[in-house]
């Protein structure tokens, strides 16, 4: 058995989950940890909401109100949206909340410090643009303009095209993101972390991080050189107190210090919930589980940079693994809920669709190394072809009265050999799709088996099919297998391990009862109706 820490996405709370954000991080985070407890290893899921964020000032802007109460409502509806697809982590956090603010601002500083005694960091001055009436600079959400590396529109120093981050100083053609009387330019000092590139390359090889990833970091360094940013002049954040602030307005940049302390806050979660002494991701913390990080490619580039800050502060707090997933979009078009092209999370929910069946089909578009896009024709085809058409019909057929009535009054036998050699394919293939990342071979483990389910139901009795398929699906589709585990009154959650000797032992004694939980049919015009008109 191992001890995992999972940490999922980090989301920004100015505005709602939408199924992008669903179909991606969380999902994957949830999925692994539910495949690994399964497997009888020791579990944690943390998550949290970046209440530093620049774009809460923006969100705050629009509602035209404060940005604290944009954090703490949008955190609320985040935490809602994930409990009604039962993809909520075991602990989620409100890093503007007590007591988790005081640790999360304690080691921003204790970091720094640590940085600044290694002589790891430097302040550099930068040329912005700067609000003509208040002076105060534009930076992050405040900004925009076109990527120095592709050429694509963006806000702030980050591209969602290519996912290469920059300075603003960098950004080409920069502009006021939002119309000002005036804009002028002035001159500000920030402060940047310097990098070890050989070191930073030679970790990210050793974690196996993806090829296209490092690559990423190469052309970071050739675009920006070897720093990374710590603080910028935003005015919103955890303060830059460290000897050397350069302007009272420079606060920590979450993407630097701030994610280092999301980082620790999750490895005390995981000490708390398993009795440990210490952090296992401090110094001398000891008991360190294998850290894994589920995010999206746009945040590929500063979670990477958590390698170069464990190098130069001697914190071993960077994951162990890093997944990341390329974007979803929505009918072709990039989600966007600025443009009200969305499908949010709980509007979904509030129609009264089945969260089991979105689980299933976002696992089959997960976008782990390409983009995918959802379709409320596809996921109607998805649900009604194969949850209700190809599952329904295997579930008929255990509940066949005259299959039941013959597997009662026989004795039991041992599984034909052929249908215990696909039973041991399809779990390989599960058990694969969890080892590399990958959701979609998830969900076409589920489809091999619905495949072979009518034949193996009549040479090895239903209970065991039964049990198999519950375990294959349930990463994926928690609520209905836990049902079907539950109707064939099994010990535990659902497993693939007891379902396989369950199935191999022939045993139809055990009752399969009528009514196994059905999926409803969908109307994609019900999915279309859950868009919002453009804006």
């Amino acid at each position: 058995m191992t001890d995992h820490l999972i940490l999922s996405a980090l989301p920004t709370p100015n505005g709602e989950l939408h199924l992008g954000h669903l179909g991606g991080p969380f999902l994957a985070a949830d999925a692994l940890a539910r495949h690994l407890r399964a497997e009888g290893h020791q579990v944690t899921t943390v998550s949290a909401t970046d209440g530093w964020e620049s774009y809460v000032l923006d969100a705050a802007r629009r509602e035209n109100r404060a940005p604290e109460e944009t954090a703490r409502d949008h955190h609320a509806r985040i935490q809602a949206a994930l409990t009604a697809t039962d993809a909520l982590p075991d602990a989620f956090l409100d890093v503007r909340d007590e007591p988790v603010a005081l640790l999360h601002s304690t080691w921003h500083h204790w970091l720094a410090e640590r940085l600044a005694g290694g002589k790891r960091i430097e302040t550099r001055a930068e040329r912005l643009l700067a609000d003509a009436a208040t002076g105060e600079e534009l930076v992050a959400c405040w900004l925009a303009g076109r990527c120095p590396a592709c050429g694509e529109d963006v806000a702030g120093y980050t591209c969602e095209a290519c996912g290469m981050w920059f300075q603003p100083d960098g950004v080409r053609d920069p502009r006021a993101r939002h119309p000002r009387a005036g804009v002028t330019t002035t001159e500000t000092p920030s402060v940047f972390l310097r990098l070890d590139a050989a070191a930073l390359l030679a970790m990210a090889r050793e974690r196996s991080v993806p090829d296209g990833y490092v690559d990423l970091i190469r052309r970071y360094l050739e675009l920006n050189g070897p720093v990374w940013r710590l603080t910028h002049p935003l005015g919103w954040g955890v303060p830059w107190t460290t000897s050397g602030a350069p302007v009272p307005r420079q606060v920590h940049s979450t993407y630097a210090l701030g994610t280092t302390a999301m980082f620790l806050l999750a490895g005390r979660q995981h000490a708390r919930l398993h009795g440990l002494p210490r952090n296992p991701l401090l110094p001398d913390g000891g008991n360190r589980p294998r850290f894994t990080l589920c995010f999206g490619m746009d945040g590929a580039l500063p979670l990477l940079m958590q390698l170069a800050v464990q190098e130069a502060t001697g914190v071993p707090s960077a994951p162990d693994e890093y997944r990341f997933n390329q974007f979803m979009t929505l009918s072709g078009e990039k989600f966007s809920t600025s443009r009200n092209h969305v499908i949010r999370v709980l509007d979904y929910v509030s129609a009264g669709l089945d969260t089991d069946a979105l689980r299933f089909h976002l696992a089959r578009l997960y976008p782990g190394e390409k983009p995918t896009d959802f379709t409320a024709d596809g996921f109607a085809d998805e649900v009604n072809g194969t949850l209700v058409g190809l599952l329904g019909r295997v579930l008929a057929l255990c509940e066949d009265p005259r299959r039941a009535a013959t597997a009662e009054a026989s004795a039991p036998a041992p599984a034909p050999a052929r249908v215990l050699r696909r039973y041991e394919e399809t779990a390989a293939r599960h058990r694969r799709a969890f080892l590399t990342g990958d959701l979609a071979e998830a969900a076409a483990a589920v489809d091999d088996w619905l495949d072979v389910a009518p034949e193996a139901i009549e040479a090895a009795g239903a209970p065991g099919v039964l049990a198999v398929l519950a375990a294959l699906a349930a990463p994926l589709m928690p609520h209905w297998a836990d049902r079907v585990w539950n109707r064939l009154t099994l010990p535990g959650a659902p497993a693939l391990t007891p379902a396989g000797e369950l199935l191999a032992s022939g045993d139809g004694s055990l009752p399969v009862p009528g009514n196994l939980p059905r999926f409803a049919p969908v109307n994609p015009e019900a999915v279309r109706a859950l868009m919002p008109q453009p804006r």
